[in-house]
């Protein structure tokens, strides 16, 4: 095993992995990479690495990558501008001699996915491929702790869980699930070069039934009210979200940084099919059942979706 380079390690998903390899080897040699090493909190060892490293900036990914040979790639945020800043890593790892990218797509990318992340996510996946390094791709459904807690939440207070997702289906999966999947690729690089997998929760359900799983979880009557992409557009404008993400936008209420043109794109996929996605790779790649939504929503209600720990979902 080569030492593994986690780039974007000081987001959930990077700590969770991180967490994970250690479990399974204390002495593995990691480096982590991210904007901001001072919210790692991790003391350095010589087999545990702190670098900072900005896709915007391919010299700090240059220094950051080296003596790597497998990368972790979480995606970035930056909406529009990820091809660019995803295309510096790729560079950047291929300057660095890392010979396998496990990279952090989207479920249902397709070239006419409406979702703006998606087309975001359909170019690096070409870049990938044309990379010539080995590589695996994560098409990650929608986190199941989203669906619960920034989605169905909101909508006890008023009964009503309106969204722009038609009656269109998609297969949550939990933030565990995709962590365990992503550590497993890792540490079994080679079994994994070439996959792309959907990372899906094991039920393809629609908002109807969402919201009867959240009425009976919360104990609260909630239904959901399909409306359309105009209106929802109109209701984040109400609540102060920004149309266009911006890097350097204030946090919303959550913790998130939010951008509604993102947000009810992906709500308008899902109504035209593209996340009906469900798939068995969860259990392929890690042995075990994913987590359903129910299971995270039982874990999660008391919470603020910035609140939950790895711990707790």
């Amino acid at each position: 095993m080569g030492r593994i380079v986690i780039s974007g390690a000081s987001g959930d998903l990077g700590h969770r992995v991180t967490d994970l390899l250690l479990a399974v080897d204390p002495d593995a040699e990691l480096t982590l990479v991210t904007r901001t090493p001072e919210k790692l909190n991790r003391s350095e060892t010589q087999r545990l690495r702190v670098r900072r490293g900005d896709y915007r900036d391919a010299g700090s990914l240059d220094a950051a990558y080296s003596g790597g040979e497998i990368l972790f790639l979480i995606s970035g945020l930056n909406l529009g501008r990820r091809v660019p800043e995803h295309r510096n890593a790729i560079s950047a790892a291929q300057r660095a001699g890392i010979r396998h990218i496990v990279y952090t797509s989207v479920g249902g990318v397709q070239p006419n996915n409406p979702a703006l992340s998606s087309q975001d996510h359909c170019q690096t996946e070409i870049d990938l491929r044309a990379s010539g390094l080995a590589y695996t791709i994560l098409r990650n459904s929608l986190y199941s702790e989203i669906v619960s807690n920034v989605l169905v939440a909101p909508g006890l207070e008023t009964g009503l869980l309106r969204q722009a997702t038609g009656d269109g289906f998609l297969a949550p999966v939990a933030k565990s699930d995709v962590a365990d999947c992503a550590a497993t690729c890792l540490l079994q690089n080679e079994r994994h070069a070439g996959a792309v997998y959907e990372i899906t929760g094991g039920e393809l359900l629609n908002f109807h039934e969402i919201a009867a799983i959240g009425t009976e979880v919360h104990g609260v009557p909630v239904k959901y009210a399909p409306v359309s992409a105009e209106e929802r557009l109109a209701f984040y404008d109400s609540v102060g979200i920004p149309r266009t993400y911006d890097p350097d936008m204030p946090p919303s209420a959550d913790g998130h940084m939010w951008a509604s043109d993102e947000l009810v794109s992906a709500e308008v996929a899902i109504a035209e099919g593209y996340q009906a996605v469900m798939s068995h790779h969860v259990k392929h790649i890690t042995g075990q059942e994913p987590v359903s939504l129910r299971s995270v929503m039982e874990r999660c209600k008391s919470l603020r979706y910035d609140e939950i720990a790895a711990q707790v979902s």
